[in-house]
């Protein structure tokens, strides 16, 4: 279920002269019809289907070190679902491989923002052309009440790259179509 392909793009410079992962040429990605992809052109996703949601990018940092993230959620506040895909580099002396980032890092920082928290499954997978992990977890937040989520990540050179989708069981199954649809066209350049 997980081992789906997610996109990659060949790296080439960028307009600054700044590589991709690891020194490698970096090609921006652009946005086309029903897509966005973030300024610097490191995520690209297509919008998801039907009406009903806002969608932006956010920013932290300044050039090549940023850390990026384009965001969709729910227009209406009582509907708690939002999906992310994000990139950010990771510097040399804090790397660790995808299953530990996703299994370790990430699973602490789950278990200290809810208050129960039960892993459904994970696994390997392939994301921006390397190897990656997905997990699957359900949740309960103290104020939200019951939460499905899924991250994927994938480490290529110093950047990370994550896509997720996190929200109220009964929106997850009621906009499922989205969710597959955001895993399986996000784009992340090197």
């Amino acid at each position: 279920m997980f081992a789906s392909l997610l996109g990659c793009n060949p790296a080439e410079p960028d307009a600054d002269g700044q590589a991709g992962a690891a020194g490698q040429p970096f090609t921006p990605l652009v946005a086309g019809p029903g897509q966005l992809a973030s300024s610097e052109g490191h995520v690209r996703i297509t919008k998801p289907i039907g009406p009903g949601w806002d969608c932006s990018e956010e920013r932290h940092g300044e050039g090549a070190a940023a850390a990026v993230a384009l965001r969709c959620r729910r227009s209406d506040p009582g509907e708690l679902l939002f999906l992310a895909a994000k990139t950010h580099r990771q510097p040399p002396e804090q790397r660790v491989d995808a299953h530990t980032l996703l299994m370790s890092l990430y699973r602490a920082d789950n278990e200290a923002f809810f208050s129960t928290l039960h892993y459904r499954s994970d696994g390997p997978l392939t994301l921006a052309g390397t190897s990656g992990w997905v997990a699957e977890l359900d949740a309960t937040h103290e104020r939200y009440g019951e939460i499905r989520k899924r991250e994927a990540l994938a480490l290529v050179g110093e950047r990370v790259f994550a896509v997720s989708a996190e929200g109220r069981p009964a929106l997850w199954e009621a906009h499922a179509e989205a969710i597959e649809q955001w895993f399986a066209t996000v784009e992340f350049a090197p």
